[in-house]
């Protein structure tokens, strides 16, 4: 079988594998020589000739650049080239195209401000490339370049060498027309001026600067506002005279909004979503934030808001601007089957919290992003899972189990930007955080907000949780609890996937009443993100509170005393303590009268507190390493333990990718540095990485710690 696999996959490279087409150059290189001021990779980046690519990593932490887009100044290229793979297209050459790319060549330099650049020289190899893009073989000639290895098109090399010249230089600069506005208006548009006395002109950041001027003067609600500029450039004497007026024109209110490109889909949804109203004083930021909440709707494939300024026949601004709305619907139905792999992580309500268990899984899902009008969204999926729950090895015999899910979201309910969700979810399988089978019916009816763009989210609603032992000789038994979920969140990070600069905050409350407890837990977050360079010093600290007044007398002696299963408080993990495996920080599972099973990893605790600080410094663009501390604490106790601060230090690396970054940690724990004045013990399993004891714990996830 191991055989039939190689031999199909190594067919299948072949049968994928790219050719040349019969009778043509491929591109198996572009040179570009004499690029000493500006960077080769954006010249590149404008030209319609490219050679093959190859597989590379790249350590100069930019990415590839795009045509246009700054940064253009010559830099150290660090990316390490491989090879091409197999199925890599074969870029083919056209002599025409090529000549143009040289012309572009020279336009590119000219926006760079290099006016007396100009194209030295080209090389062809073989030459013959030069006077045909065809590569016509005659019958028992030799072959006019190097054939591609299957008999068919041929490989050609070209080379281009560059005479950059002398630049134009920005002799001075000049703002004006916005002396009359805000002070902090006018500091703002002041800042947006990207080109100082002394630099290299650049078109492109001449174009950046009116545009960021623009937005300011628009985010000041000044809808009719205008920038022009004026360049006097002296070619011979190289320097260059900026001049960027500013018209800032009357403040303005929204006249009448219209949605267009709807079709079917609500209007009065899109409208109640984008929540522009006649009279109301313009800003552009009102417009961005109706864009966010038009698009969060989840039915369109793309949102545009448009701002129309009204002006009288003398072309004169009336200070009113007309909004348009205009969305391009995507798909209603969707369904599809797929499959996946989740690892240590496990989702209780609004928290997430770290599990020691994997799964492979398989995905059958069917959405409507229309149900029966109003721009309701309905998904059903199911997740029939092969679970595995490492203790001394990574792969332990699987166990089975399924999951399903069904989620329901009525836009606009109630008031404009409100919406109604209903979530409902069983699984049936292994605990995530213990060693038996178990029937979990989650379910949850919230009303969800959002304020300031997205930045601040909003939930309140009842949920429910019936929990039942499905194993007859496991010690703990089955219950139900109601509960008030209300969750608050801030985010003002650059980047919710890959943060470098911001702070985000959350809170998680719940409150339950009648059924097997009464309880209140409270779950407070900080993050802050501060950039140093490219190094980003990241900090966490997160408290964990869980106030116990009732249990039922027929609960199990750990539930009563610990609360519910899955909302436990729960310490280590890849998102939490790294020093300790998930679920073994703080006291070992026979302390404070809590006796230890066959059947739990760890039962939890009442109180939890932990703090983290990070240095994270990419390497490349999707590279990445961190150095981190992590300490904190997990008490059945009801009171905060700060001087058990378990201290551990490590590091890891990541690995960008589009669902975020993989990432391996290392924590170790330091001696002398668990309990403060205290015995000092070394709580927590040990574990073993290729082969070697580790006072501490690895983690391999996907996703930034915090």
């Amino acid at each position: 079988m191991r055989r039939a696999i190689s031999w199909l996959t190594v067919a299948g490279l072949f049968v994928g594998c790219a050719k040349i087409p019969e009778g043509r150059y491929g591109v198996a290189r572009l040179r570009i020589e004499g690029t000493d001021a500006m960077s080769e990779r954006a010249l590149r980046a404008c030209l319609a000739t490219t050679e093959r690519e190859r597989a590379a990593i790249d350590f100069t932490g930019r990415g590839a650049p795009s045509c246009g887009d700054p940064p253009f100044r010559a830099s150290p290229d660090l990316r390490l080239r491989l090879w091409s793979w197999p199925w890599t297209d074969w870029p083919t050459y056209d002599r025409n195209v090529f000549e143009r790319d040289l012309q572009r060549v020279v336009r590119w330099y000219r926006a760079r401000g290099f006016y007396d650049a100009r194209v030295v020289a080209t090389a062809y190899d073989p030459p013959a490339a030069l006077d045909s893009d065809r590569a016509e073989a005659r019958e028992g000639a030799e072959p006019p370049c190097e054939p591609d290895g299957e008999g068919r098109g041929c490989r050609v090399e070209l080379g281009i060498t560059v005479e950059e010249g002398e630049p134009v230089l920005v002799r001075s600069r000049r703002v004006f027309g916005h002396e009359a506005l805000d002070p902090r208006v006018r500091r703002t548009i002041e800042r947006a001026f990207e080109l100082d006395v002394g630099d290299r002109f650049d078109e492109a950041l001449y174009d950046r600067t009116k545009r960021e001027m623009l937005r300011a003067v628009e985010l000041a609600g000044h809808g009719c506002a205008t920038v022009a500029g004026h360049v006097q450039l002296d070619p011979e004497r190289r320097h260059a005279d900026v001049e960027v007026k500013v018209t800032p024109g009357p403040l303005c209110a929204i006249g009448s909004v219209t949605i267009t490109g709807n079709e079917d889909l609500s209007e009065e949804v899109i409208r109640a979503a984008a929540n522009l109203r006649s009279g109301v004083r313009y800003t552009r930021a009102l417009l961005d934030e109706a864009q966010h909440f038009v698009y969060s709707l989840g039915a369109f494939a793309g949102v545009e808001v448009l701002p129309r300024p009204q002006r009288d026949e003398g072309g004169r601004c009336t200070g009113v601007v007309d909004v348009e709305v205009r969305v391009m619907p995507g798909r209603r139905l969707r369904y599809g089957l797929g499959g996946g792999v989740l690892a240590g992580t496990w989702v209780s309500g609004q928290e997430q919290q770290n599990v020691r268990q994997w799964d492979i899984h398989a995905l059958a899902f069917v959405e409507h992003r229309n149900f029966l009008g109003g721009l309701r969204h309905v998904r059903l999926e199911v997740r029939p899972k092969l679970v595995f729950q490492p203790e001394t090895g990574p792969f332990p015999p699987p166990r089975f189990g399924i999951d399903a899910r069904l989620r329901a979201r009525q836009p606009a309910f109630l008031e404009r930007r409100t919406n109604l969700a209903f979530d409902a979810r069983y699984d049936w399988g292994p605990d995530p955080f213990d060693r038996y089978f178990r029937h979990v019916l989650d379910s949850s009816i919230a009303l969800q907000r959002s304020f300031f763009d997205g930045r601040l989210a909003t939930s309140l609603g009842p949920r429910g949780n019936i929990f039942v032992v499905a194993d007859p000789d496991v010690p703990f038994t089955s219950y139900e609890v109601a509960f008030l979920d209300l969750g608050i969140k801030i985010d003002l990070r650059d980047d919710i996937r890959r943060p470098t600069r911001g702070v985000y905050a959350a809170l998680d409350l719940h409150v339950a009443r009648f059924l097997s407890w009464d309880y209140v837990r409270v779950i407070p977050d900080l993050r802050g993100y501060v950039p140093l360079g490219r190094l980003v010093v990241a900090a966490r600290f997160r408290l964990g509170s869980m106030h116990i007044s009732r249990s039922s007398d027929a609960l199990d002696p750990v539930s009563a005393r610990l609360g519910p299963n899955p909302y436990r408080l729960r310490g280590g993990g890849a998102s939490s303590h790294r020093g300790f495996l998930p679920g073994f920080l703080g006291d070992p599972p026979e302390a404070s009268g809590v006796p230890d099973n066959p059947f739990t990893y760890n039962s939890g605790g009442l109180r939890r507190w932990e703090g983290s600080l990070e240095l994270r410094l990419p390497v490349s663009q999707d590279f990445g390493v961190v150095a981190f501390a992590d300490m904190g604490d997990v008490s059945r106790e009801a009171r905060f333990r700060f001087d058990h601060i378990r201290l551990a230090v490590g590091a890891g690396l990541r690995y960008d990718t589009i669902i975020g970054p993989i990432r391996f940690d290392v924590g170790v724990r330091v001696p002398g540095a668990q309990v403060i004045g205290g015995d000092d013990p070394l709580t927590g399993r040990d574990v073993r990485l290729l082969g070697i004891p580790i006072n501490g714990a690895f983690h391999f996830t996907i996703g930034e710690a915090f």
